[in-house]
């Protein structure tokens, strides 16, 4: 792409400092995102998806403790960046969909309001507006925001409570909220998990399309494949920390170039598939708390390992299908 990236981590690398020992959650992290671009970061649960999009946004456990490298948006460090800085920054330039909706609304307080609440904190509706009329625009761009996630009848479901909508409603809920401020940037941190499959594909659909329609940077979090290769422009495979692989969906998914990725892609069903052909990835994730971890954290995983991957840590390249492997798979055998 011509244009900087919207975000560019570089290097970046964090720790938990905890009682059983120091657990190297991340290491050496580098990743781009572009405006109007979605980006999938996969892997196995444990990989530090989420943590590093946490750790962006300034909301890790006190345990955490960033070693180095920067995370840039939009001309600010977010890593160097004050508490002030980042408050007024997410949820109005970056925002986040979490998880579980039903644990991140606020059960005694109607919907409607904690979109306002929001919008409040940034004044989005409030700017140049006094008296009667302020209170009026907030209801409006909070009925407005439940309209524009397809949310029926917005004006009777804003004084709803969250024990009163379903799982996909909630999630609705919570998609009207991290874009009530129309926000450049978009953090989904597993945003279809407890889902039925009807609705999570709604859900994606939903966010992929309100994403190129307002040409919102769209970090899109999954342990999910198939949902990656649907939704995604680029995916960026991480296994324990490190970032492995990061190409074009089609790409990727047309010859993966990481053993790691391979065999992700060997665990994942899909729709012609029989469930006899799966292969699931051998053995588990690395104990992060080692201190004899080797270079290549796969490495204890491969097949295809040697001493160099126990010795020296493969870089991940900056080219449009870059592979941090010292022994890749052949893109014609792949």
């Amino acid at each position: 792409m011509t244009q900087p990236p919207l975000l560019d981590v570089k290097g970046f690398g964090l720790e938990f400092r905890t009682r059983s020992g120091t657990v190297r959650a991340l290491e050496g992290i580098d990743l781009e995102l572009h405006k109007g671009e979605i980006v999938g970061l996969v892997g196995e649960s444990g990989s530090g998806k989420s943590v590093l999009s946490y750790a962006m946004l300034g909301i890790s456990d006190a345990a955490a403790r960033v070693t180095g490298g920067s995370a840039v948006f939009g001309g600010i460090d977010l890593l160097q960046a004050g508490e002030s800085t980042l408050a007024d920054l997410r949820g109005r330039e970056i925002s986040m969909i979490f998880q579980s909706p039903r644990t991140a609304l606020n059960p005694i307080r109607p919907v409607g309001l904690q979109i306002e609440d929001v919008l409040r904190r940034h004044a989005v509706a409030t700017r140049g507006r006094t008296g009667p009329d302020q209170a009026l625009g907030l209801r409006e761009r909070a009925v407005q925001a439940l309209r524009d996630v397809a949310i029926a009848d917005p004006e009777r479901r804003w004084s709803a409570y969250p024990f009163e909508l379903s799982g996909g409603m909630c999630q609705r809920v919570m998609i009207a909220i991290a874009l009530a401020c129309r926000p450049s940037l978009l953090i989904a941190d597993e945003p279809t998990t407890g889902l039925d499959v009807t609705t999570q594909a709604a859900v994606m659909d939903l966010i992929t399309g309100l994403a190129r329609e307002r040409q919102m940077a769209t970090l899109f979090i999954t342990h999910d494949l198939a949902l990656a290769a649907d939704h995604c422009d680029r995916i960026v495979v991480m296994h324990a920390g490190h970032a492995v692989e990061s190409a074009p969906t089609r790409r990727l998914f047309g010859a993966p170039r990481h053993p790691y990725t391979a065999r992700l892609m060997s665990s994942t069903p899909g729709p012609q598939g029989s469930i006899a052909l799966l292969q699931p990835v051998p053995g588990a994730l690395p104990d992060l708390r080692r201190t004899d971890l080797p270079a290549c954290r796969f490495s204890e995983r491969c097949e295809r390992a040697s001493e160099r991957c126990r010795r020296e840590r493969p870089p991940l390249p900056a080219t449009e299908h870059a592979v941090a492997c010292w022994h890749p798979l052949e893109p014609a055998h792949a």
